[in-house]
């Protein structure tokens, strides 16, 4: 066999297999029946005003979900397991009133779900941290996003930088010494111009603790934040965003969105007060933002036209003309 044959060989091996894995993972990516990840607002309040997020420009009212509203999502939650719900989207759900509640009622209703929830960790006391180890969640994140107090200051606006740490610390201390591997614990950076020097920081602050460490790329919320360099490298062919084939986002309001990064109702396509989960996945207004993505016809769709959200999610799909299937 010569050495062209040979090379034409090994194009055609790896394609076989890459074909084979792309299979493989359009069934953990797109999820017809019901999504499989599932973000539900507790609150939209926030205590921080960072310099990465669009709360500038929020319009929509600030309020916090109604327990007769989340009870009714996990009802509805606990007849499709397992499903992954993350208690984030727009706020800071420890100032959520009844965060605890929520918590403790979605693991009692739905025990078999995948319970996330994100915090900055500002307001997370002793006596929070000792409520979040006697519950049931399962994940929880703690968006740092800084190495130094003087970066903190910056990207976040505040210059509770060490009581953020200590809070922190004072959590897998706490965790630790109940010997506790759970909630799995992870520390956040957002990669971005201002926080792209800190890496090395940031890795060596939180190495030597029981922590997951993720670097995030920033995102531009849309194309809404343009100014936010996120410094992520998009692919050259823009694909379907796998988070309209996978992902769920419930406003505190019970309005849904079509997409996570929604931060002002411009993607709304239902209501769970009045409709199930299940109705609006499965729906047409749903199901014309997908179609939409699959023709390649990003530029129609005010919250995708620039945005780089997309870049997230794995490219399980084939080419197909202009489009994709």
């Amino acid at each position: 066999m010569s050495l062209k044959t040979k090379a034409k060989k090994i194009v055609r091996d790896n394609k076989a297999k890459k074909l084979i894995k792309d299979k493989a993972m359009r069934v953990e990516e797109i999820t017809p029946d019901f999504p499989s990840r599932i973000n539900i607002e507790p609150t939209n309040r926030c205590n921080l005003r960072c310099n990465m997020c669009p709360r500038q420009d929020l319009t929509r009212p600030v309020g916090d979900i109604s327990m007769d509203l989340f009870d009714k999502l996990a009802q509805e939650i606990s007849r499709h397991p397992p499903a992954e719900v993350r208690l984030h989207k727009d706020g800071e759900p420890l100032k959520a009133p009844h965060i605890f509640d929520l918590i403790d009622h979605i693991k009692t209703v739905a025990p078999s779900t995948l319970l996330n929830m994100d915090t900055n960790a500002l307001l997370l006391d002793e006596e929070k941290a000792e409520r979040l180890l006697d519950s049931k969640l399962d994940v929880l994140l703690f968006s740092v996003n800084a190495a130094t107090p003087e970066t903190y200051r910056q990207v976040r606006g505040s210059t509770k930088y060490d009581q953020v740490i200590a809070n922190i610390e004072r959590f897998l201390a706490m965790r630790k010494e109940r010997g506790y591997v759970w909630p799995r614990v992870k520390v956040q950076l957002i990669v971005m111009a201002e926080t792209r020097n800190e890496i090395g920081l940031f890795k060596e602050k939180w190495g030597p603790h029981d922590v997951d460490i993720l670097l995030i790329p920033a995102i531009n919320w849309g194309g809404h934040r343009p100014e936010v360099k996120s410094l992520m490298q998009l692919p050259a062919r823009r694909y379907p965003c796998g988070f309209l084939f996978n992902s769920f986002s419930i406003n505190y309001d019970g309005k849904v969105s079509f997409c996570n990064v929604d931060f002002n109702h411009l993607g709304v396509i239902g209501d769970v007060n009045g409709q199930t989960i299940e109705e609006i996945w499965k729906g047409p207004e749903f199901e014309h933002f997908r179609r939409l993505h699959k023709q390649g016809r990003f530029s129609e769709i005010d919250l995708c036209r620039d945005c780089n959200y997309w870049a997230y999610t794995r490219n399980v799909w084939y080419p197909a003309g202009k489009g994709w299937k």
